[in-house]
């Protein structure tokens, strides 16, 4: 095991993974308090499974390896910035899989004023729905209500 034989690492991995876990539902938090707007949903795809099963595609066969050398270091290491670019280069960026495990989706919509936006929601939007919506981000939605703080 990985942890075992790397304890100091381990530790310093799960702070930054818990710092980062906090510091999200902290902007929730935050966003909870936003003023909301009303938008109607035009044109509506979904658009976080796509990218849950590109992740694991590239991820599964590493959690098969031994990671007790430093070469599998190096190979988990080329993984993961592999991972960071083609998430950043398929404009995957806005998908977070944390916010998945916690209930939220990510769809892509066109909005009745012709914009387009990722829009992040607990539940399923529909075609044609009004959606109360806060703006976090260029071009993100948060629909409103959907903070685990608010």
């Amino acid at each position: 095991m990985f942890w075992r034989t790397h304890l100091s690492l381990s530790v310093v991995v799960l702070l930054i993974a818990a710092v980062g876990l906090v510091g999200m539902l902290l902007y929730l938090r935050y966003a909870a308090g936003l003023a909301p707007s009303i938008a109607v949903v035009e044109r509506v795809q979904r658009a976080d499974a796509e990218a849950t099963s590109y992740i694991v595609t590239y991820v599964i066969p590493f959690l098969a390896l031994p990671s007790d050398t430093w070469e599998h270091g190096v190979a988990l290491i080329i993984l993961y910035v592999v991972l960071c670019i083609l998430y950043i280069t398929a404009n995957m960026i806005h998908i977070n899989p944390v916010l998945n495990l916690l209930g939220f989706h990510l769809y892509q919509v066109t909005l009745s004023d012709g914009s387009e936006n990722a829009l992040i929601a607990r539940h399923r939007v529909r075609r044609g729905e009004q959606v109360r919506v806060c703006l976090i981000g260029d071009d993100i939605l948060l629909e409103k209500g959907s903070s685990l703080l608010s």
